[in-house]
């Protein structure tokens, strides 16, 4: 929450949607990063959540510059156009930068406080956009007006999905939901995602993932972290890009090696496919 900002005057300026009785994800991952736009029902979750995995805080961080040097490299590659969906708040650098100028970046969101500061702070309205929609209905993303305006669907898209994908919980539906995405892209287009990861191998990885999984299903009950072969599954009939799927600590864009290999810097897949 903004310094300044009471949470009665932020309830206000974004009307009844605003539940402070619940946490956020929005709000949690900024909090991670940082920010303030959060409330004491966030804090309390994140207090709980630093006792079992303290270094989640740089993990977030991290997350976000592999995200980052992921669009400088679909920009590098000719992708000239992004929808990043599940954008979450405003977090410097944000996605339009790394695109670069040349670029038109369309940020998707429906959570009320990432609304609230992405029409704010996140569309300039030349290169980045902001339209608030769901990103589990990819007819009324790829349908939205300010998305059809913006978006040329006959060149390459780059979709990111940041640490978002696993509140789709059942196999199936993830794999509906990015046919439904990819089908209305023309051939060239990539696809980011970061993913929280749980072996299920019965190591000590698999106990430490499974720790933080239960502990955020206690408030996000939809949501589940995947294995590798589980996120390779959803992504079959796509061209996996070098080097594959694999943790943040040895999949980096731009080929460095930035995490220790050990705890919750394990904790995250990142792809970059292409259709």
């Amino acid at each position: 929450m903004p310094t300044g900002d009471t949470a009665g005057d932020v309830a206000r300026r974004i009307g009844p949607e605003l539940d402070l009785n619940r946490p956020s994800d929005a709000r949690i991952y900024d909090l991670m990063l940082g920010g303030k736009n959060n409330f004491e029902i966030d804090r309390q979750f994140f207090a709980e959540l630093l006792k079992i995995a303290p270094e989640i805080p740089q993990l977030a961080a991290e997350n976000r510059r592999w995200l980052g040097a992921a669009v400088s490299r679909m920009a590098g590659a000719g992708v000239r156009q992004f929808l990043d969906l599940g954008c979450g708040l405003p977090a410097a650098p944000n996605l339009h930068e790394a695109a670069g100028p040349a670029s038109r970046t369309v940020y998707v969101d429906n959570d009320v406080t990432a609304i609230s500061h992405g029409q704010a702070l996140l569309a300039d309205e030349q290169t980045s956009f902001f339209v608030p929609a769901d990103l589990l209905d990819p007819a009324s993303v790829l349908g939205h007006p300010a998305v059809t305006e913006v978006i040329d669907f006959q060149r390459p898209v780059g979709l990111v999905f940041g640490l978002v994908l696993h509140t789709v919980i059942d196999e199936d539906q993830l794999r509906r939901l990015l046919d439904e995405y990819l089908a209305g892209l023309p051939a060239g287009s990539q696809i980011a995602i970061t993913h929280p990861m749980n072996p299920r191998d019965g190591s000590r990885l698999a106990e430490f993932a499974t720790a933080i999984e239960e502990r955020f299903q206690e408030s996000f009950p939809r949501l589940r972290f995947r294995s590798r072969g589980e996120l390779a599954e959803a992504l079959a009939g796509l061209e996996i890009l070098d080097p594959g799927i694999s943790d943040l600590t040895h999949w980096w864009p731009a080929g460095q090696q930035q995490l220790s290999p050990t705890g919750a810097a394990r904790l995250i897949l990142g792809v970059l496919a292409r259709k």
